[in-house]
C-alpha cells in the first residue's frame, strides 16, 4: 500500500487527470496512448469512469501485462499509422470516445488526435516536446483537446485516497524496481532504459 500511496504524489493523479480532462464516462471506448507510469495509471482511472473498453498503446511485455491487469482490454503495440490503422480495425474504422495523451512527443499527439472519433474528447497530460500543433483535424473532425497539469490534492482529497486505502486500486505496481539514495543515476538509467516502469527510492 505504501507505494500506492506514493503514486498519489504524482502519476495515479495524473492519469486521472487525463481521463477527467477527456470526459472519460460510462461504457466509453477509451485508447491510452503511453505506456509509462501515467499511461498506466490512466487505464486504471478510464476504469474507474466507467470506461468499456480500453485499448493500451504499448510495445513493451511488462507494461502490456499491466495494463491488462489494471483494466485494459486491447492491447496496440504498433506506433505511428500502423497504430492509428490497428486501433481503427479495433473499432470497426469508427474510433474512440476518449483519448488520453501521456506523453507529449510529436508522435503520441499526433496518435492521439487520429485515433479518436468525429466529436472525440482528447486529454492531454504528457508534457509537450514541441510548441507546433497541426490544428486541422481538431477542426475539421470536432475533437476537443484540452488537459494541463493535475490537481493533484484535489483529485486525492477527494476520492483517489480513499480508493487506495479501500483497495479497490493498486497503482504502486508501476513500481517495479527500488533502489537506495546512493543509486540514484541508476534508478533513472533504469527508467530510460525501460528496464523499470518506475524507479522507488528507499533508504535504510
Amino acid at each position: 500500500m505504501l507505494k500506492s500511496l506514493l503514486s498519489l504524489a504524482d502519476v495515479m493523479a495524473t492519469g486521472y487527470h487525463a481521463a477527467r480532462m477527456a470526459t472519460v464516462g460510462t461504457g466509453d471506448t477509451v485508447v491510452v496512448v503511453g505506456d509509462g507510469a501515467v499511461g498506466l495509471c490512466g487505464v486504471i482511472a478510464a476504469q474507474m469512469r466507467g470506461a468499456k473498453r480500453i485499448i493500451a498503446m504499448s510495445r513493451h511485455e511488462d507494461r502490456q501485462k499491466l495494463a491488462v491487469e489494471f483494466g485494459a482490454t486491447d492491447i496496440v503495440p504498433e506506433r505511428g499509422d500502423d497504430g492509428v490503422a490497428k486501433v481503427m480495425a479495433l473499432t470497426n474504422g469508427v474510433g474512440a470516445d476518449a483519448v488520453l495523451e501521456c506523453v507529449g512527443t510529436e508522435q503520441a499527439v499526433d496518435t492521439a488526435l487520429k485515433v479518436g472519433r468525429p466529436g472525440a474528447r482528447v486529454g492531454r497530460v504528457g508534457i509537450p516536446h514541441n510548441s507546433a500543433m497541426d490544428l486541422k483535424p481538431v477542426f475539421s473532425r470536432n475533437i476537443t483537446v484540452t488537459g494541463g497539469i493535475a490537481s493533484v490534492t484535489t483529485y486525492d482529497k477527494e476520492f483517489l485516497l480513499k480508493a487506495v486505502l479501500d483497495g479497490t486500486i493498486h497503482p504502486g505496481k508501476v513500481f517495479t524496481k527500488s533502489f537506495k539514495l546512493d543509486e540514484i543515476e541508476a534508478a533513472y538509467q533504469a527508467m530510460d532504459k525501460r528496464e523499470a516502469i518506475k524507479s522507488l527510492v528507499v533508504t535504510d
